[in-house]
């Protein structure tokens, strides 16, 4: 007989109940959402490199948003989930960006202060990329994709002819002093520049 107690006891998953105060007018519950915040706001005077693994995490911020006088590359590896991205920072020396991640949709800032020419690579086998692109640089777009996926641009002109590979460049490409050249694949997604 205690044979049976203690089995029961142990093995019945215990029931956790919240107790609501009965004097509360109305009662919201919402799922909370965790997001890994990489914040880089302020001045980083020596920062040189980032490198950032987020294989294991599915919510994913990344503020870049400060000075940053002597950053030379930013790499950044996730797996799933999603990555909110803003490069809105001062760049001077910046001339190597990677978000490279598998099944995630992705939406990037690339608004910052460039002050040199840059090579950014995005990839991603499943999930949309958003972007939004400064207005005070030449920007060349080199797009890959499977014919499963779908490239939607504004304000943007296309060059040359291609059906999975395309390349876009906006007003100042080939007039401004500094160029970002985008190197962006997506197998089953959209890649969606603004």
């Amino acid at each position: 007989m205690r044979w049976i107690f203690f089995t029961l006891l142990f093995c019945i998953p215990t029931l956790h109940a919240e107790r609501i105060d009965p004097s509360v007018s109305s009662f919201e519950q919402r799922e909370k959402k965790h997001v890994d915040l990489f914040d880089f706001s302020g001045e980083y005077e020596n920062l040189e490199d980032i490198d950032i693994d987020a294989r294991r995490k599915k919510r994913v911020e990344v503020l870049l948003t400060g000075t940053y006088p002597v950053l030379e590359s930013i790499n950044y590896e996730g797996s799933f989930g999603s990555l909110i991205g803003k490069l809105s920072g001062t760049y001077p020396k910046l001339s190597l960006v990677n978000f490279f991640c598998k099944s995630a949709m992705m939406q990037l800032d690339l608004t910052g202060k460039w002050e040199q020419d840059c090579d950014i690579n995005i990839r991603a086998t499943a999930g949309d990329i958003v972007l939004t692109l400064p207005t005070d640089v030449g920007v060349i777009i080199h797009t890959k994709r499977l014919p499963t996926g779908k490239v939607i641009v504004n304000d943007l002109t296309k060059k040359g002819l291609g059906w999975t590979k395309k390349t876009f460049i906006n007003e100042l490409y080939e007039e401004s002093p500094v160029t970002l050249t985008l190197n962006l694949e997506v197998s089953k997604g959209r890649i969606i520049i603004n």
